[in-house]
Protein backbone atom coordinates (compact mmCIF):
# COMPACT_ATOMS: atom_id res chain seq x y z
CA UNK A 1 0.00 0.00 0.00
CA UNK A 2 1.40 3.72 -0.78
CA UNK A 3 1.94 5.59 2.63
CA UNK A 4 0.20 8.35 2.17
CA UNK A 5 0.10 11.52 4.36
CA UNK A 6 -3.28 12.70 4.61
CA UNK A 7 -2.49 16.64 5.53
CA UNK A 8 -4.01 18.53 2.54
CA UNK A 9 -6.85 17.45 0.08
CA UNK A 10 -5.18 17.32 -2.55
CA UNK A 11 -2.87 14.46 -0.38
CA UNK A 12 -6.45 12.16 -0.64
CA UNK A 13 -6.72 12.41 -4.32
CA UNK A 14 -3.56 10.02 -5.03
CA UNK A 15 -2.41 6.28 -5.65
CA UNK A 16 -1.29 3.91 -8.22
CA UNK A 17 -3.43 1.74 -6.50
CA UNK A 18 -7.11 1.56 -6.51
CA UNK A 19 -7.88 1.34 -3.10
CA UNK A 20 -5.67 3.06 -0.34
CA UNK A 21 -7.14 1.55 2.61
CA UNK A 22 -5.89 -1.45 3.33
CA UNK A 23 -9.29 -3.00 4.72
CA UNK A 24 -10.86 -5.33 4.23
CA UNK A 25 -13.47 -5.44 1.94
CA UNK A 26 -17.11 -6.22 2.85
CA UNK A 27 -17.77 -10.08 1.67
CA UNK A 28 -14.96 -10.25 -0.73
CA UNK A 29 -11.13 -10.62 -0.69
CA UNK A 30 -9.09 -7.91 -0.60
CA UNK A 31 -8.48 -5.83 -3.28
CA UNK A 32 -6.32 -2.52 -1.68
CA UNK A 33 -2.95 -3.40 -3.25
CA UNK A 34 -3.87 -4.34 -6.87
CA UNK A 35 -3.10 -1.88 -9.35
CA UNK A 36 -6.06 -0.43 -11.57
CA UNK A 37 -4.24 -2.44 -14.76
CA UNK A 38 -5.28 -6.00 -12.76
CA UNK A 39 -8.25 -4.34 -10.57
CA UNK A 40 -9.97 -3.83 -13.76
CA UNK A 41 -8.42 -6.47 -15.43
CA UNK A 42 -11.79 -8.83 -15.82
CA UNK A 43 -15.19 -8.20 -15.20
CA UNK A 44 -15.25 -10.29 -11.80
CA UNK A 45 -12.40 -8.15 -11.01
CA UNK A 46 -14.22 -5.13 -11.43
CA UNK A 47 -17.00 -6.42 -9.56
CA UNK A 48 -15.32 -7.12 -6.92
CA UNK A 49 -13.57 -3.60 -7.13
CA UNK A 50 -16.75 -1.92 -7.06
CA UNK A 51 -17.77 -4.18 -3.93
CA UNK A 52 -14.86 -2.26 -2.58
CA UNK A 53 -16.06 0.78 -2.41
CA UNK A 54 -18.62 -0.03 0.11
CA UNK A 55 -15.46 -1.20 2.27
CA UNK A 56 -14.08 2.56 1.90
CA UNK A 57 -17.45 3.57 2.80
CA UNK A 58 -17.11 1.64 6.31
CA UNK A 59 -14.20 4.02 7.02
CA UNK A 60 -13.99 3.65 10.83
CA UNK A 61 -13.86 7.55 11.55
CA UNK A 62 -17.04 8.15 9.29
CA UNK A 63 -19.63 6.97 8.22
CA UNK A 64 -18.62 3.30 9.51
CA UNK A 65 -20.52 4.35 12.66
CA UNK A 66 -18.49 7.33 13.88
CA UNK A 67 -20.46 10.15 12.08
CA UNK A 68 -23.53 9.18 13.55
CA UNK A 69 -22.28 9.29 16.82
CA UNK A 70 -20.92 12.42 16.26
CA UNK A 71 -24.43 14.41 14.84
CA UNK A 72 -25.92 12.28 18.42
CA UNK A 73 -23.66 12.97 21.08
CA UNK A 74 -23.86 17.11 19.54
CA UNK A 75 -27.71 16.45 20.18
CA UNK A 76 -28.96 16.89 23.89
CA UNK A 77 -30.35 12.78 23.90
CA UNK A 78 -27.24 10.87 24.44
CA UNK A 79 -25.73 12.80 28.18
CA UNK A 80 -22.16 14.40 27.73
CA UNK A 81 -19.76 11.25 26.80
CA UNK A 82 -16.41 12.24 27.35
CA UNK A 83 -14.70 9.48 25.61
CA UNK A 84 -15.10 11.62 22.35
CA UNK A 85 -12.89 14.17 23.67
CA UNK A 86 -14.67 18.04 23.41
CA UNK A 87 -16.79 17.06 20.36
CA UNK A 88 -20.20 16.89 22.18
CA UNK A 89 -19.35 20.32 24.29
CA UNK A 90 -19.40 22.41 21.10
CA UNK A 91 -17.40 25.89 22.91
CA UNK A 92 -14.28 23.81 23.50
CA UNK A 93 -13.62 22.13 20.26
CA UNK A 94 -10.50 22.93 18.73
CA UNK A 95 -9.22 22.99 15.37
CA UNK A 96 -6.34 20.54 16.85
CA UNK A 97 -8.85 17.82 17.83
CA UNK A 98 -7.48 14.47 16.33
CA UNK A 99 -11.55 13.09 16.65
CA UNK A 100 -12.22 15.79 13.94
CA UNK A 101 -9.18 15.72 12.04
CA UNK A 102 -9.79 12.21 11.47
CA UNK A 103 -13.44 12.17 10.67
CA UNK A 104 -12.41 14.99 8.00
CA UNK A 105 -9.52 12.89 6.66
CA UNK A 106 -11.99 9.79 7.02
CA UNK A 107 -15.07 11.25 4.56
CA UNK A 108 -12.75 12.59 2.07
CA UNK A 109 -10.99 9.38 1.76
CA UNK A 110 -14.57 7.61 1.02
CA UNK A 111 -14.80 10.25 -1.30
CA UNK A 112 -11.34 9.81 -3.30
CA UNK A 113 -11.95 5.78 -3.59
CA UNK A 114 -15.24 6.35 -5.33
CA UNK A 115 -13.71 9.48 -7.66
CA UNK A 116 -10.29 6.88 -8.19
CA UNK A 117 -12.99 4.00 -9.05
CA UNK A 118 -14.57 6.12 -11.84
CA UNK A 119 -11.97 7.52 -13.64
CA UNK A 120 -10.22 3.62 -13.55
CA UNK A 121 -13.42 2.31 -14.99
CA UNK A 122 -13.58 5.34 -17.61
CA UNK A 123 -9.83 4.02 -18.65
CA UNK A 124 -10.78 0.06 -18.97
CA UNK A 125 -14.21 0.85 -20.46
CA UNK A 126 -15.81 -2.43 -22.51
CA UNK A 127 -13.90 -4.75 -19.98
CA UNK A 128 -17.21 -4.94 -18.07
CA UNK A 129 -20.80 -4.80 -20.28
CA UNK A 130 -22.05 -1.54 -20.31
CA UNK A 131 -24.85 -2.93 -17.62
CA UNK A 132 -22.86 -3.21 -15.31
CA UNK A 133 -20.13 -0.48 -16.04
CA UNK A 134 -23.25 1.94 -15.96
CA UNK A 135 -24.18 0.57 -12.63
CA UNK A 136 -20.72 0.86 -10.88
CA UNK A 137 -20.48 4.42 -11.70
CA UNK A 138 -23.89 4.68 -10.31
CA UNK A 139 -22.84 3.14 -6.77
CA UNK A 140 -19.67 5.36 -7.24
CA UNK A 141 -21.96 8.79 -7.61
CA UNK A 142 -24.31 7.51 -4.65
CA UNK A 143 -21.55 6.74 -2.12
CA UNK A 144 -20.05 9.94 -3.10
CA UNK A 145 -23.57 11.87 -2.58
CA UNK A 146 -24.29 10.26 0.50
CA UNK A 147 -20.41 11.13 1.89
CA UNK A 148 -21.10 14.64 0.75
CA UNK A 149 -24.03 15.09 2.80
CA UNK A 150 -22.76 14.09 5.88
CA UNK A 151 -19.77 16.20 5.46
CA UNK A 152 -21.78 19.47 4.35
CA UNK A 153 -24.01 19.17 7.67
CA UNK A 154 -21.28 18.56 9.53
CA UNK A 155 -18.47 21.57 8.39
CA UNK A 156 -21.36 24.37 7.43
CA UNK A 157 -23.92 26.20 8.28
CA UNK A 158 -27.17 24.36 7.51
CA UNK A 159 -28.68 25.38 4.09
CA UNK A 160 -31.54 28.14 5.15
CA UNK A 161 -29.22 29.51 6.98
CA UNK A 162 -28.28 32.28 4.02
CA UNK A 163 -32.09 32.40 1.45
CA UNK A 164 -29.68 31.51 -1.23
CA UNK A 165 -27.26 28.44 0.46
CA UNK A 166 -24.69 31.18 -0.52
CA UNK A 167 -22.91 30.71 2.77
CA UNK A 168 -19.43 28.48 2.54
CA UNK A 169 -19.64 24.55 2.19
CA UNK A 170 -17.05 22.20 1.99
CA UNK A 171 -14.68 21.56 -0.78
CA UNK A 172 -15.92 19.67 -3.77
CA UNK A 173 -13.41 17.13 -5.10
CA UNK A 174 -14.96 15.19 -8.01
CA UNK A 175 -11.96 14.33 -9.78
CA UNK A 176 -8.43 11.96 -8.74
CA UNK A 177 -5.48 12.15 -10.09
CA UNK A 178 -1.99 10.82 -9.50
CA UNK A 179 -0.68 13.76 -8.78
CA UNK A 180 -1.05 14.54 -5.30
CA UNK A 181 0.96 17.70 -4.02
CA UNK A 182 -0.16 19.82 -7.30
CA UNK A 183 -1.13 23.14 -6.23
CA UNK A 184 -4.55 23.10 -8.27
CA UNK A 185 -5.05 20.44 -5.52
CA UNK A 186 -5.61 23.32 -2.84
CA UNK A 187 -8.90 23.44 -3.39
CA UNK A 188 -11.48 26.07 -1.85
CA UNK A 189 -14.69 25.72 0.09
CA UNK A 190 -17.92 25.77 -1.98
CA UNK A 191 -21.03 27.17 -1.17
CA UNK A 192 -23.25 24.53 0.84
CA UNK A 193 -25.42 25.21 -2.47
CA UNK A 194 -23.18 23.91 -4.88
CA UNK A 195 -22.72 20.90 -2.82
CA UNK A 196 -26.32 20.15 -2.47
CA UNK A 197 -26.75 20.66 -6.02
CA UNK A 198 -23.95 18.47 -6.50
CA UNK A 199 -25.18 15.82 -4.57
CA UNK A 200 -28.39 16.02 -6.21
CA UNK A 201 -26.98 15.75 -9.80
CA UNK A 202 -24.58 12.62 -8.91
CA UNK A 203 -27.98 10.93 -7.05
CA UNK A 204 -29.87 12.03 -10.47
CA UNK A 205 -27.36 10.40 -12.24
CA UNK A 206 -27.08 7.49 -10.58
CA UNK A 207 -30.92 6.58 -10.39
CA UNK A 208 -31.54 5.41 -13.82
CA UNK A 209 -28.59 2.41 -13.92
CA UNK A 210 -29.36 1.72 -10.12
CA UNK A 211 -31.19 -1.81 -9.00
CA UNK A 212 -34.65 -2.01 -7.13
CA UNK A 213 -34.27 -4.11 -3.91
CA UNK A 214 -34.66 -7.62 -4.71
CA UNK A 215 -38.44 -9.01 -2.58
CA UNK A 216 -36.83 -10.89 -0.64
CA UNK A 217 -34.15 -8.39 0.73
CA UNK A 218 -30.16 -9.37 1.18
CA UNK A 219 -26.63 -7.56 1.08
CA UNK A 220 -27.29 -5.94 -1.98
CA UNK A 221 -30.62 -4.86 -1.81
CA UNK A 222 -29.68 -2.89 1.64
CA UNK A 223 -25.91 -2.61 1.69
CA UNK A 224 -25.52 -1.36 -1.40
CA UNK A 225 -27.13 1.21 -3.86
CA UNK A 226 -30.75 1.21 -5.20
CA UNK A 227 -33.24 3.10 -6.93
CA UNK A 228 -35.26 2.99 -3.40
CA UNK A 229 -31.85 4.57 -1.68
CA UNK A 230 -31.80 7.49 -3.85
CA UNK A 231 -35.18 7.90 -3.67
CA UNK A 232 -34.99 8.04 0.16
CA UNK A 233 -32.17 10.31 0.55
CA UNK A 234 -33.77 12.62 -2.40
CA UNK A 235 -36.28 13.08 -0.03
CA UNK A 236 -34.34 13.78 2.96
CA UNK A 237 -32.00 16.50 0.92
CA UNK A 238 -35.01 18.11 -0.14
CA UNK A 239 -36.64 18.37 3.58
CA UNK A 240 -33.31 19.73 4.52
CA UNK A 241 -33.63 22.33 1.82
CA UNK A 242 -37.31 23.32 3.40
CA UNK A 243 -38.27 22.16 -0.35
CA UNK A 244 -41.53 20.29 0.61
CA UNK A 245 -42.75 19.81 -2.67
CA UNK A 246 -39.53 17.88 -4.05
CA UNK A 247 -39.18 15.76 -0.36
CA UNK A 248 -43.13 15.04 -0.94
CA UNK A 249 -42.62 13.63 -4.73
CA UNK A 250 -39.44 11.87 -3.35
CA UNK A 251 -41.36 10.00 -0.42
CA UNK A 252 -44.14 9.23 -3.07
CA UNK A 253 -41.60 7.64 -6.19
CA UNK A 254 -40.39 5.63 -2.91
CA UNK A 255 -43.74 4.53 -1.93
CA UNK A 256 -44.49 3.97 -5.56
CA UNK A 257 -41.81 0.94 -5.45
CA UNK A 258 -43.94 -0.86 -3.27
CA UNK A 259 -41.05 -2.49 -1.86
CA UNK A 260 -40.37 -0.89 1.56
CA UNK A 261 -42.80 -1.36 4.56
CA UNK A 262 -42.64 -0.85 8.02
CA UNK A 263 -41.86 -3.68 10.38
CA UNK A 264 -44.17 -5.46 13.26
CA UNK A 265 -42.22 -4.30 15.57
CA UNK A 266 -39.25 -1.63 15.78
CA UNK A 267 -36.87 -3.80 17.46
CA UNK A 268 -36.97 -6.18 14.11
CA UNK A 269 -35.25 -3.28 12.24
CA UNK A 270 -32.27 -3.71 14.19
CA UNK A 271 -31.93 -7.38 15.15
CA UNK A 272 -31.75 -8.30 11.30
CA UNK A 273 -30.58 -5.44 8.66
CA UNK A 274 -32.25 -6.78 5.19
CA UNK A 275 -36.12 -5.90 6.48
CA UNK A 276 -38.53 -4.65 4.35
CA UNK A 277 -38.33 -1.24 6.77
CA UNK A 278 -34.29 -0.82 5.88
CA UNK A 279 -33.31 1.12 3.09
CA UNK A 280 -29.68 1.79 3.10
CA UNK A 281 -27.09 0.76 5.51
CA UNK A 282 -23.44 0.69 5.48
CA UNK A 283 -23.13 -3.31 6.02
CA UNK A 284 -20.83 -4.89 8.42
CA UNK A 285 -19.91 -8.81 9.92
CA UNK A 286 -17.98 -10.12 12.67
CA UNK A 287 -14.74 -10.14 10.46
CA UNK A 288 -15.82 -6.55 8.72
CA UNK A 289 -16.03 -4.02 10.44
CA UNK A 290 -15.10 -0.78 11.72
CA UNK A 291 -13.08 -2.48 14.33
CA UNK A 292 -13.68 -3.12 18.11
CA UNK A 293 -12.87 0.96 19.43
CA UNK A 294 -15.48 2.25 16.52
CA UNK A 295 -18.20 0.10 16.12
CA UNK A 296 -21.31 1.42 17.39
CA UNK A 297 -22.36 -1.63 19.42
CA UNK A 298 -19.10 -0.30 21.65
CA UNK A 299 -19.95 2.70 22.39
CA UNK A 300 -23.90 2.00 22.70
CA UNK A 301 -24.13 -0.92 24.86
CA UNK A 302 -23.47 -1.18 28.57
CA UNK A 303 -21.91 -4.30 27.95
CA UNK A 304 -18.98 -3.31 26.06
CA UNK A 305 -16.88 -0.13 26.33
CA UNK A 306 -20.40 1.95 27.20
CA UNK A 307 -19.00 4.84 26.68
CA UNK A 308 -22.88 6.78 25.49
CA UNK A 309 -25.63 6.89 27.99
CA UNK A 310 -29.16 7.60 27.21
CA UNK A 311 -30.72 10.61 28.83
CA UNK A 312 -33.42 10.16 31.42
CA UNK A 313 -35.11 12.72 29.54
CA UNK A 314 -35.44 11.31 26.53
CA UNK A 315 -36.44 7.78 28.03
CA UNK A 316 -39.67 9.85 29.92
CA UNK A 317 -40.61 11.11 26.50
CA UNK A 318 -41.94 7.47 25.77
CA UNK A 319 -44.93 5.82 27.71
CA UNK A 320 -43.92 3.02 30.04
CA UNK A 321 -45.44 0.66 27.59
CA UNK A 322 -43.88 2.00 24.21
CA UNK A 323 -42.03 -0.89 22.81
CA UNK A 324 -39.23 1.57 21.47
CA UNK A 325 -38.74 1.64 25.57
CA UNK A 326 -39.12 -1.42 26.85
CA UNK A 327 -37.44 -3.36 23.68
CA UNK A 328 -34.65 -0.43 22.21
CA UNK A 329 -33.57 1.02 26.20
CA UNK A 330 -32.01 -0.72 28.07
CA UNK A 331 -32.39 -0.05 32.00
CA UNK A 332 -29.19 -0.93 34.44
CA UNK A 333 -29.54 -0.60 38.08
CA UNK A 334 -26.48 -0.15 40.33
CA UNK A 335 -26.52 -1.00 43.88
CA UNK A 336 -25.42 1.97 45.49
CA UNK A 337 -22.35 1.61 47.92
CA UNK A 338 -22.41 1.87 51.79
CA UNK A 339 -26.19 2.67 51.78
CA UNK A 340 -26.30 4.70 49.36
CA UNK A 341 -29.19 4.16 46.85
CA UNK A 342 -29.14 2.68 43.82
CA UNK A 343 -28.35 4.61 40.50
CA UNK A 344 -30.44 4.11 37.43
CA UNK A 345 -28.84 4.39 34.12
CA UNK A 346 -30.21 4.33 30.68
CA UNK A 347 -28.28 2.56 27.04
CA UNK A 348 -29.56 2.52 23.79
CA UNK A 349 -30.31 -0.89 22.81
CA UNK A 350 -30.13 -0.70 19.29
CA UNK A 351 -26.99 -1.75 18.59
CA UNK A 352 -25.56 -5.19 20.59
CA UNK A 353 -22.72 -6.30 18.47
CA UNK A 354 -19.89 -5.43 16.54
CA UNK A 355 -21.31 -6.57 13.49
CA UNK A 356 -23.99 -4.62 13.43
CA UNK A 357 -25.11 -2.64 10.30
CA UNK A 358 -25.07 1.17 10.01
CA UNK A 359 -28.41 2.25 9.27
CA UNK A 360 -28.21 5.33 7.57
CA UNK A 361 -31.74 5.54 6.34
CA UNK A 362 -34.83 3.02 6.17
CA UNK A 363 -38.96 3.56 5.66
CA UNK A 364 -39.88 5.06 8.84
CA UNK A 365 -37.62 7.99 8.51
CA UNK A 366 -39.38 8.31 4.77
CA UNK A 367 -42.77 8.17 6.49
CA UNK A 368 -41.67 11.17 8.88
CA UNK A 369 -40.24 13.14 6.20
CA UNK A 370 -43.73 12.78 4.08
CA UNK A 371 -45.76 13.47 7.21
CA UNK A 372 -43.56 16.85 8.02
CA UNK A 373 -43.66 17.93 3.92
CA UNK A 374 -47.31 17.80 4.04
CA UNK A 375 -48.17 19.13 6.84
CA UNK A 376 -45.69 21.88 5.57
CA UNK A 377 -47.51 22.51 2.49
CA UNK A 378 -51.01 22.74 4.29
CA UNK A 379 -52.22 25.94 3.44
CA UNK A 380 -52.78 28.33 6.45
CA UNK A 381 -52.79 26.71 10.02
CA UNK A 382 -55.07 24.12 9.06
CA UNK A 383 -53.95 20.06 9.95
CA UNK A 384 -53.27 18.21 6.84
CA UNK A 385 -55.22 14.86 8.00
CA UNK A 386 -53.14 12.77 6.10
CA UNK A 387 -49.76 13.81 7.90
CA UNK A 388 -51.62 13.41 11.24
CA UNK A 389 -52.46 9.62 9.78
CA UNK A 390 -48.49 8.81 8.86
CA UNK A 391 -47.27 10.20 12.05
CA UNK A 392 -50.09 8.42 14.27
CA UNK A 393 -49.10 5.12 12.19
CA UNK A 394 -45.41 5.62 13.65
CA UNK A 395 -46.46 5.97 16.93
CA UNK A 396 -48.97 2.92 17.14
CA UNK A 397 -46.12 0.89 15.57
CA UNK A 398 -44.44 0.88 19.06
CA UNK A 399 -47.52 2.00 21.28
CA UNK A 400 -51.19 1.81 20.64
CA UNK A 401 -52.18 3.41 23.54
CA UNK A 402 -51.50 7.14 22.63
CA UNK A 403 -52.39 9.05 19.90
CA UNK A 404 -51.15 12.25 18.51
CA UNK A 405 -53.72 14.97 18.43
CA UNK A 406 -52.80 18.67 16.81
CA UNK A 407 -55.69 21.69 16.02
CA UNK A 408 -53.27 23.57 14.66
CA UNK A 409 -51.03 23.46 11.62
CA UNK A 410 -47.38 24.23 13.69
CA UNK A 411 -49.09 21.84 16.82
CA UNK A 412 -48.98 19.07 13.81
CA UNK A 413 -45.05 19.93 12.79
CA UNK A 414 -44.04 19.80 16.45
CA UNK A 415 -45.18 16.66 16.90
CA UNK A 416 -43.72 15.41 13.57
CA UNK A 417 -40.29 16.71 15.16
CA UNK A 418 -40.72 14.61 18.04
CA UNK A 419 -41.74 11.87 16.82
CA UNK A 420 -38.86 11.87 14.63
CA UNK A 421 -36.70 12.27 17.57
CA UNK A 422 -38.50 9.48 19.71
CA UNK A 423 -38.42 6.73 16.21
CA UNK A 424 -34.57 7.95 14.94
CA UNK A 425 -32.74 8.19 17.87
CA UNK A 426 -29.30 7.07 17.90
CA UNK A 427 -29.54 6.68 14.22
CA UNK A 428 -27.17 10.10 13.34
CA UNK A 429 -30.11 13.15 13.12
CA UNK A 430 -29.78 14.87 16.41
CA UNK A 431 -27.89 17.96 15.39
CA UNK A 432 -28.63 17.79 12.08
CA UNK A 433 -33.00 18.12 13.44
CA UNK A 434 -31.77 21.06 15.46
CA UNK A 435 -30.09 22.85 12.65
CA UNK A 436 -32.02 22.32 9.89
CA UNK A 437 -35.32 23.32 11.41
CA UNK A 438 -34.01 26.42 12.75
CA UNK A 439 -33.66 25.41 16.76
CA UNK A 440 -31.52 25.98 19.45
CA UNK A 441 -29.88 23.29 20.81
CA UNK A 442 -31.18 23.39 24.23
CA UNK A 443 -28.33 23.02 27.52
CA UNK A 444 -27.84 19.92 28.72
CA UNK A 445 -25.67 18.65 31.45
CA UNK A 446 -22.78 20.67 30.83
CA UNK A 447 -23.51 21.59 27.76
CA UNK A 448 -24.27 25.72 27.35
CA UNK A 449 -27.47 26.30 25.26
CA UNK A 450 -26.05 26.88 21.60
CA UNK A 451 -28.38 29.19 19.54
CA UNK A 452 -28.93 28.45 15.90
CA UNK A 453 -26.51 30.32 13.73
CA UNK A 454 -23.67 29.91 16.67
CA UNK A 455 -19.87 29.38 15.07
CA UNK A 456 -19.93 26.15 17.06
CA UNK A 457 -22.55 24.21 16.07
CA UNK A 458 -20.42 23.22 12.72
CA UNK A 459 -17.15 21.42 13.18
CA UNK A 460 -13.79 23.41 12.26
CA UNK A 461 -11.56 22.60 9.83
CA UNK A 462 -8.55 20.42 10.84
CA UNK A 463 -5.65 22.83 11.94
CA UNK A 464 -3.04 21.33 9.41
CA UNK A 465 -5.57 21.13 6.47
CA UNK A 466 -5.83 25.01 7.06
CA UNK A 467 -2.48 25.69 7.69
CA UNK A 468 -1.27 23.19 4.47
CA UNK A 469 -4.07 24.89 2.29
CA UNK A 470 -4.32 28.63 2.27
CA UNK A 471 -7.42 28.27 -0.14
CA UNK A 472 -9.39 26.89 2.86
CA UNK A 473 -10.98 29.25 4.99
CA UNK A 474 -11.58 28.33 8.48
CA UNK A 475 -15.15 28.62 9.69
CA UNK A 476 -16.03 31.70 12.10
CA UNK A 477 -14.40 31.61 15.51
CA UNK A 478 -12.02 28.62 15.29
Amino acid sequence: MKNIKLLILGSLISTGSIFSSCEKQIFEDPYAQLSPQIAFSTPDRIDKTATGMYDALQNRDFLGGRALIYADIRGIDCGVPTFFGNMSSFNTLLSTDITVRDAFVGAYRTINEANLFIRNIGVYTGVATPENEAKYIAEAKFIRALTYFYLVNFWAQPYQFTADASHLGVPLVLTATDLPFDPSHRVPRNTVKQVYDQIILDLNEALPNLPLASATRNFASVGRATKGGVYALLSRIYLYQGNYQEALKYANELEGLNLYSLNAAPKSTFETSTTKESIFSVAHNGGDNPNTNHALAQHYSPKNRADIQVSSGFVNLMTATDKRRTDLITTVVTPGNNGAPAVTTYWNGKYTTIADWVPVIRYAEVVLNKAEALANLEAGTAVNAEALTLVNNIRHRSDASTNITATTKQQLIDAILLEKRIELAFEGHALFEYLRTKRDIPAHGTVLLQPWGSSYVVFPFPFAEVQQNPNLVQNKDY
